[in-house]
């Protein structure tokens, strides 16, 4: 098999990476993988553009993109799967959570006008960036205007001027996987190791079962910085639970550090259910 391997969490210039769907494609085949799924953040652009790229190369597509939640006022990250991409309902939930997700740079820029006469809602507004240079507008616009040396300094400011994500309106978990469950889809948690930040096995063991309560279908059990003993309880929990396994790269292009199939993950390797099946 020349392309064994499986990516199933790759992000597009639609969201906050660099590469375009292409580029994703073509690293997908130049690395081995013959299963992608471009999930960009709370945004379909991406992934329905890499359809017919994916299939001109033989690379089995999956429709995905990760949806900002909140948990314990935390931002946790859900990755959508296998969904119909027809659905006007799911469609609209998606791009009500881009609208929070964009709303929040929007509050941001306003607040800081106050220290930065250099920058101003209009002009922001107005500015238009550079989507392959990865990151997001905001990003971009404080390093146009020389507020910030590099995009990932311009993070700071979002907790700086208090724009945290316990004030973004995010859905529930529970609420994000039904509305997924509602399209068809399947919900899958991304990056746990990040998102419950612990070197406790059992303190992330008992918050993880808490979130497979809440109706999620899988767990990105393979990820570039989960430590070996994490992977291994993400891993025992779905057998436990039957849930689906799945291995992401997290790759940003250039506004991060791992490429397409980073891991060199084997697709038979997971536990992808129907979602292994080239129907879409």
């Amino acid at each position: 098999m020349d392309k064994p391997y499986a990516d199933l969490h790759v992000h597009s210039y639609f969201s906050d990476s660099s590469m375009s769907p292409e580029e994703a494609v073509e690293s997908a085949v130049s690395n081995g993988v013959g299963a992608l799924a471009i999930a960009d953040h709370d945004v379909l652009d991406g992934n329905i553009a890499s359809r017919d790229l994916c299939e001109a190369n033989s690379i089995h597509y999956i429709p995905a993109v990760e949806i900002d939640t909140l948990y314990k006022g935390e931002n946790f990250h859900i990755l959508a799967y296998g969904f119909d991409i027809r659905s006007a309902a799911f469609k609209d939930y998606v791009n009500h959570t881009r609208f929070l997700l964009d709303e929040a740079s929007v509050k941001l820029v306003e607040l800081m006008n106050a220290d930065y006469s250099e920058i101003s809602l209009k002009d922001y507004f107005e500015y238009t960036g550079d989507r392959r240079l990865g990151g997001w507008k905001a990003l971009q616009y404080f390093v146009e205007k020389g507020i910030a040396f590099s995009l990932k300094e311009g993070i700071k400011f979002y907790t700086e001027y208090g724009v945290t994500y316990d004030k973004s309106g995010y859905s529930t978990i529970s609420s994000a996987v039904y509305r997924i469950k509602s399209a068809g889809g399947y919900s899958v948690l991304a990056h746990p190791g990040e998102l419950i930040e612990t070197a406790d096995t059992g303190y992330f063991k008992s918050e993880l079962e808490q979130i497979v309560k809440m109706g999620i279908d899988g767990v990105e059990c393979y990820y570039p910085s989960h430590p070996e003993e994490i992977t291994k309880v993400c891993l025992k929990t779905c057998e436990e639970h039957n849930l689906l396994i799945t291995a992401g790269s997290d790759c940003h292009g250039t506004f991060g550090k791992t490429r397409v199939g980073e891991m060199n993950i084997l697709t038979e390797s997971l536990k992808l259910g129907s979602l292994n099946i080239n129907k879409y």
